[in-house]
């Protein structure tokens, strides 16, 4: 039986990688191909066009002086897509929608020179030199990120990855700023420019006039309009307990008809269209934050929306009914729970209660605290910066020290000592199904970077350097540093790699053709 587990999962293996067509991003990533006048948009996976990119996109197709870009957008369902841009009048010949992972999306995602995301681009895109990668981020963090997930310290993986390709990377507040440097471990060796700045999203809840449209448009002004928009719970414990369909049709029952309450589930937790007596979806030919800007209370729980709707200055209540458990089972960042202004209902009759007779409704100290780079100009400072092709930062080289062998605390402590001084990064298999880690318990008190175990090289290129060291040995070693390079590129991004220690032979090509022997002195 494990003989036969063992030959499915290398079956199953290689279908994934063959589905994957890394050959196909490392083929353009060497064409030396560039559209200068492109700029591709990626947006939470593809999944919606919302968000910073999507503010970004209306920026750069509204204004004139941007008119000789061609704007590429990924999309899973592009007929969709294209029929609301349409409605909005932001669509025309510059604009082409593709789907997501096709073949078109490979292409322009290599060879586009400016690129535009909010989440992560995949582990087999490598980022050519001239390529410029703003990343704007979703949000600020309440939940832990990277290294501080718990029970999963390897959870910083392409969250690390795409920040060590950024040329400029966004961060609404200081919060933020320190939690891509510490959590994803990116300090002092990232060459791209971690920029303080507002959120492109959030310029529309300075935008007063709109305000007052959208809310004739939709029927806001004769009643208080409420939006329900809870945080995805991902595994937290205990949120099965309580039927959010159910509790929030019971709240706008009990408020009636002087309140419009309207539902915007995250994507992973309800299904689309979900059908309402009392209340309404909200409506699907607005982006959220354009819709967001007219209403006049927000229901949310751990959603990072709160921070960004505290600049319109209208009432938050946030409903935790599951607070422990979900805290227990995420974790937060202090800083923020400790800074909650907000009234906050444990249960249904205390929301309703908030809802009726607010206690809080200023909250200008959290503003200044998690919002003061916010303004109506944000989305043109985001625009000014990724066409300011200003990338002269320059890093110093970190020396990586391979660890792929069982380890313990205290052998990684006494290896910290000894390189106290030296700009270095343990490297660390995410494997997560490997027992060489167990014994490690000091994740967050380490500098490291993952290692992917498997090799994005074609079996083309494999038997090339097979057959060139078979018959040139020099030729095969050069073909090998070429690979290795290009791995370390697709791993590390832009990083200045010195040199490279390890103990094994069984590496991955990224390291394997550039790494010294393991130092005696650390044995």
């Amino acid at each position: 039986m494990r003989i036969f587990n063992s030959i499915k999962a290398r079956i199953d293996g290689m279908i994934n990688t063959h589905k994957s067509r890394y050959w196909v991003y490392a083929k353009y990533y060497e064409d030396d191909i560039l559209l200068d006048d492109t700029v591709f948009f990626q947006s939470f996976n593809g999944t919606n066009f919302q968000g910073n990119p999507y503010y970004i996109y209306h920026h750069i197709f509204s204004d004139e002086k941007y008119k000789q870009y061609k704007l590429v957008i990924a999309h899973k369902v592009p007929f969709q897509l294209k029929s609301y841009l349409n409605k909005q009048g932001l669509f025309d010949d510059r604009v082409k929608i593709v789907e997501l992972d096709s073949d078109e999306y490979i292409y322009f995602l290599c060879h586009s020179k400016y690129l535009v995301n909010n989440v992560t681009f995949n582990i087999n895109f490598i980022k050519k030199s001239r390529q410029v990668y703003l990343n704007t981020w979703h949000g600020t963090p309440l939940k832990t990120l990277g290294r501080s997930v718990a029970g999963d310290p390897f959870a910083l993986n392409n969250g690390q990855r795409n920040f060590l390709m950024c040329d400029y990377l966004i961060a609404p507040n200081e919060l933020t700023k320190r939690v891509y440097e510490e959590e994803y471990i990116v300090h002092d060796i990232m060459k791209g420019e971690l920029v303080l700045g507002g959120y492109p999203r959030n310029s529309v809840f300075f935008d007063q006039d709109s305000r007052g449209k959208i809310k004739e448009k939709y029927g806001l002004t004769q009643c208080k309009s409420i939006l329900y928009m809870p945080t995805w719970r991902g595994t937290a414990c205990g949120v099965d307990d309580v039927d959010q369909v159910t509790e929030i049709e019971r709240l706008a029952k009990d408020l009636g008809s002087e309140y419009k309450v309207f539902v915007k589930f995250h994507p992973a937790m309800q299904k689309a269209n979900q059908e309402f007596k009392h209340c309404y979806n909200m409506p699907d030919d607005i982006e959220v934050y354009e819709f967001l800007n007219a209403i006049d209370i927000l229901i949310t729980d751990y959603s990072s929306v709160f921070f960004d709707f505290a600049n319109a200055g209208s009432r938050i209540v946030l409903y935790q009914y599951d607070k422990e458990e979900y805290f227990s089972s995420r974790g937060v960042y202090s800083e923020v729970e400790d800074s909650l202004p907000f009234d906050t209902a444990y249960n249904y009759d205390e929301l309703l209660e908030y809802i009726k007779n607010p206690k809080v409704t200023e909250y200008s100290d959290f503003i200044d605290k998690f919002c003061a780079y916010d303004s109506i100009n944000a989305s043109e400072q985001a625009v000014q910066l990724l066409f300011s092709d200003n990338k002269s930062k320059t890093t110093p080289p970190v020396d990586l020290y391979i660890i792929d062998f069982e380890v313990d605390d205290d052998y990684l402590n006494r290896i910290k000592e000894q390189l106290n001084g030296e700009n270095y990064r343990f490297v660390f298999s995410p494997e997560r199904k490997s027992r060489k880690y167990k014994t490690v318990s000091c994740w967050n008190q380490l500098e490291y970077l993952t290692l992917y175990q498997t090799d994005k090289i074609s079996f083309k290129e494999k038997f090339g350097i097979f057959w060139c060291r078979l018959m040139d040995s020099q030729r095969g070693l050069d073909k090998s540093i070429y690979y290795s390079r290009r791995e370390q590129r697709r791993i590390w991004g832009d990083i200045n790699i010195g040199l490279v220690y390890a103990k094994s032979k069984h590496l991955p090509l990224a390291v394997r053709y550039s790494a010294e022997r393991w130092p005696e002195k650390l044995t």
